[in-house]
C-alpha cells in the first residue's frame, strides 16, 4: 500500500493540538497561580520553608516543560501540514491513485505510438497527445519525489516535542512518587531528589524567551517600518495608551487601515519621543461639539479618544491638527454636567484674550460640577426669561475693567448650552 495525506485530517490533528495546548496552558497557570499563593503565604516554620523550597525548586522547571510540551506538540502539528502543503501540494495525496494514472498515461504512449508508427501521414494531433502524456507522467512522478521526501523529513518535525515529552516524564516521575519528602523529619529534602532531570529544561527554556524576545524585536521593527511616513498622536488613557494616525492632516479610521493600528499596538511603547505628538489629559471647558478639521468622519471630539470624558481643544494639539480649534481633554465625571458651545459662541471665545479664557475655563469647568461660587449667578428677566448668566471680573480700573458675562440654559436632563459670551461686561 503506498503514502496518502488527507489535508483534512492534517487540519483537525493541527486544531486538536493546538486545543489541547491551550487547555495544558490554562491549567498550568492555575497551578502556577495555587503555587505563587502557597509561597506568599505569612507561612513559617520548618515544615513550611522546606515545602516552599520544594514546590520553587521541583514545579518551576515542571511547569515550564508541560508548557513548551504542549506549544511543541501544537508547532509539529502545524508544521506537519504547512511543509507538506509548501512542497508537495494543498490537496491529498493518494500514492496508490497516482500510480494508477501513471499507469494509464504509459498505456496510452503507446497507443499513440503504435498509431504515429502506422500512420501513411504526419499525425500533429496525436504528437501533441504524445506529449501531453508524457508531460502527466512527469508532473506526476515529480509529485511522487516530492511526497517520498516529505515523508522522510515529517518524522522529524515531532522530534523537538519528543524530547519534549521526554524531559517532562523524568520531572514527573521525581514529583509523582514524593521522593523528597521525609516521613522521619516530617519536612521536604531537597537532597533525596534527583534534579538532574531539570538542566535541559532550563536550557530550553532559555533558548525559548530567546526566541521570543528575537521575534518581538523582528515584530517591533516590522511595524516602526510599515508606519513610516505617518504622523501619530498618543493619549494616555488609564493604564494605557491610545492612538490616532493621520497622514498629512487627515485621520485614518482604524476600521480602513487595520493593519497600521495593529503595527501602532506593537510598537507604541517603544516609539521614540520625537517619534508621536503628546495629548496631555487635564480639567477644562467641557465642549462634545467641536468637530477637528481634517479628521473626516470623527464628527465630534468625544469621538476622538473614547472613555477621556468630554472636552474642547487645548493648544498643545492644535498645530498638529492642521490650525485645528484650541482643545483640552476634561477627565471622565459622571457628577459632571455637560456643557454644550454652539459654533457662533465658540467663534467668540476665541477672540477672549488669554487670561479671559482661562478664567471662562475655569468658570465653565465650576458650572459643570454645580458649583457657582463667585460667578454672581443669577436669572435674567423680560424676554431671556428661563436664561441665567454669570459674570467674571475682570482687571484694570473704570467701568470696563475687561470682564465676561456668559448666559446659559439647561435643559430638562441639566446639561447646559452656552448661549452667549460678552466681552467687557461691567461688572
Amino acid at each position: 500500500m503506498g503514502l496518502k495525506f488527507y489535508v483534512s485530517e492534517a487540519q483537525s490533528r493541527s486544531i486538536q493540538a493546538s486545543q489541547l495546548s491551550n487547555q495544558a496552558n490554562q491549567a498550568i497557570n492555575s497551578l502556577q497561580s495555587s503555587i505563587q499563593l502557597f509561597l506568599s503565604a505569612p507561612l513559617s516554620s520548618k515544615a513550611y520553608d522546606s515545602a516552599k523550597s520544594y514546590f520553587m525548586v521541583a514545579y518551576t522547571p515542571l511547569c515550564q516543560s508541560a508548557i513548551m510540551t504542549g506549544e511543541a506538540l501544537e508547532s509539529a502539528h502545524k508544521k506537519f501540514l504547512s511543509e507538506y502543503q509548501g512542497t508537495v501540494s494543498g490537496i491529498d495525496t493518494d500514492e496508490d491513485l497516482i500510480l494508477e494514472e501513471i499507469n494509464q498515461f504509459e498505456q496510452l504512449k503507446q497507443r499513440l505510438d503504435h498509431q504515429m508508427s502506422t500512420a501513411k501521414t504526419p499525425r500533429p494531433d496525436l504528437e501533441r497527445r504524445y506529449i501531453n502524456a508524457c508531460e502527466s507522467i512527469d508532473k506526476r512522478r515529480e509529485k511522487l519525489e516530492k511526497f517520498h521526501a516529505y515523508d522522510g523529513q515529517s518524522a522529524s518535525f515531532f522530534s523537538d516535542y519528543e524530547a519534549s515529552q521526554q524531559e517532562f516524564n523524568a520531572g514527573l516521575a521525581q514529583v509523582k512518587e514524593c521522593k523528597a519528602w521525609n516521613p522521619a523529619s516530617g519536612t521536604f529534602d531537597l537532597g533525596r531528589l534527583n534534579m538532574s532531570w531539570a538542566k535541559p529544561i532550563n536550557d530550553r527554556w532559555k533558548a525559548r524567551e530567546k526566541a521570543l524576545e528575537s521575534k518581538r524585536a523582528a515584530e517591533i521593527k516590522a511595524a516602526k517600518e510599515l508606519l513610516n511616513g505617518y504622523d501619530v498622536m498618543r493619549l494616555k488613557n488609564g493604564n494605557g495608551y491610545e492612538y490616532m494616525i493621520l497622514k498629512g492632516s487627515k485621520y485614518l479610521n482604524p476600521k480602513d487601515f487595520p493593519e497600521l493600528y495593529a503595527a501602532i499596538n506593537t510598537c507604541g511603547d517603544s516609539l521614540p519621543a520625537n517619534r508621536f505628538i503628546e495629548m496631555t489629559v487635564k480639567k477644562g471647558i467641557v465642549d462634545p461639539s467641536i468637530a477637528i478639521p481634517g479628521l473626516g468622519g470623527l464628527g465630534n471630539i468625544k469621538n476622538v479618544v473614547k472613555g477621556i470624558g468630554t472636552a474642547i481643544l487645548s493648544a498643545g494639539v492644535l498645530t498638529a491638527l492642521n490650525n485645528a480649534p484650541s482643545i483640552s481633554f476634561s477627565d471622565a465625571n459622571t457628577d459632571e454636567v455637560e456643557i454644550e458651545i454652539p459654533k457662533d459662541v465658540q467663534r467668540k471665545i476665541k477672540k477672549l484674550s488669554p487670561e479671559q479664557k482661562k478664567a471662562l475655563d475655569n468658570a465653565l469647568d465650576k458650572l459643570s460640577k454645580g458649583d457657582k461660587t463667585g460667578l454672581h449667578d443669577h436669572a435674567l428677566s423680560g424676554n431671556r426669561k428661563g436664561e441665567r448668566a454669570f459674570d467674571i471680573k475682570g482687571k484694570g480700573t473704570g467701568n470696563n475693567r475687561g470682564g465676561i458675562r456668559g448666559t446659559y440654559e439647561t435643559d430638562g436632563k441639566g446639561k447646559i448650552r452656552l448661549k452667549d459670551v460678552i466681552r467687557g461686561h461691567k461688572y
